[in-house]
């Protein structure tokens, strides 16, 4: 039996799994990279972000507790941009306002206007 919290973290994934394929779709996306989700805000604390793309190992990691699901899916989205610019083979700057940033920012909220018209009441 789950509790109420694991119950909440669960249905959090589903939805989560729905806008994945949404945004991977926006993006023409033939492939994804690994998305680990971390239920703890200590992780945002410590990493100083809501969210990461690892270069390394084609990692997104995104922190899901205490956050709108719609700001969950904004940073998700701007991370899957990530992965498509290293997959298009553009040098990734992560400093704030360059171009990559910058790119990411923008399509990031293309989508989520997008995504939106597609749910009626943002899940709540």
């Amino acid at each position: 039996m789950l509790t109420y919290k694991q119950f909440l973290f669960e249905s959090k994934k589903v939805s989560l799994k729905n806008f994945v394929e949404f945004a991977q779709e926006e993006l023409n996306l033939s492939d994804l990279p690994r998305i680990v989700v971390v239920n703890d805000p200590k992780f945002s604390i410590e990493n100083k972000t809501f969210g990461c793309f690892s270069l390394n190992d084609d990692t997104i990691t995104i922190q899901v507790s205490q956050r709108h699901p719609l700001d969950v899916y904004r940073t998700l989205a701007h991370e899957m941009i990530h992965y498509m610019q290293k997959q298009s083979g553009k040098e990734l700057d992560g400093s704030d306002g360059s171009d990559c940033e910058n790119e990411a920012n923008a399509i990031a909220a293309k989508i989520m206007r997008k995504y939106t018209k597609t749910i009626n009441n943002h899940g709540y």
